[in-house]
């Protein structure tokens, strides 16, 4: 019995993918997905990103993949984050020590 129902759940999975790849959307599920533009970051407040996760420099520069000279440019207004950074760093911004502790990237030792 259950074995017919998924089946037939298969089956109509099939049907309305053939339907879809002739033109009949009218059953498909869509999603719109929007990508925020890339934020602009400047000298104060990556200092501050990285004060507020207690990183020095160096540990924040390890962190985004980058060099320490880079981070010390950022904060000190000659450069500004580019591309993936930019991102990186709002995502630091949002997420904070806990990301970083959630995925093992910084430990905390008292």
């Amino acid at each position: 019995m259950a074995e017919n129902k998924a089946f037939e759940s298969i089956m109509k999975g099939l049907s309305e993918s053939l339907e879809y790849a002739k033109g009949d959307d009218s059953k498909a599920r869509k999603m719109t997905v929007t990508v925020a533009e890339l934020p602009q970051y400047h000298d104060k407040e990556i200092k501050q990103i990285r004060e507020d996760l207690s990183l020095t420099q160096k540990n924040f520069a390890f962190v985004l993949g980058v060099s320490t000279k880079t981070v010390e440019a950022w904060e000190s207004g000659r450069n500004v984050p580019q591309g993936i950074a930019q991102r990186f760093l709002q995502i630091l911004q949002t997420g904070g020590k806990k990301m970083l502790q959630d995925y093992n990237v910084v430990a905390v030792t008292v």
